[in-house]
């Protein structure tokens, strides 16, 4: 769950990271001096921000987690050892529970 915290965290710093960039090379190259972002434009930023975790979130929940068809069978102890819970795909026999 934190790797999924940090990831939305670091999708929604993108734009500012880039802003940022760009600003401190086209000053750099201007030779301007002075503070940086007291002209940022903090609404597109946390706009574009937002749609990078969205995006993000809609990656997630595409392309990762279980099969969406298929018998889920939760966790049980075996053997002296726990079995984690799982999902048996339709076509396969589940395994009996106690």
């Amino acid at each position: 769950m934190l790797r999924i915290i940090l990831i939305q965290l670091l999708l929604f710093a993108i734009p500012f990271v880039v802003w940022a960039l760009y600003t401190l090379l086209m000053r750099r190259k201007a030779a301007i001096k002075g503070p940086m972002f007291n002209d940022a434009p903090y609404a597109w930023l946390i706009v574009a921000g937002v749609g990078c975790m969205a995006a993000g979130l809609v990656w997630l929940a595409v392309f990762s987690g279980t099969p969406g068809e298929g018998t889920y069978v939760p966790p049980r102890y075996e053997d002296g050892r726990i079995i984690p819970g799982h999902v048996v795909p339709a076509d396969e026999p589940v395994p009996p529970q106690e």
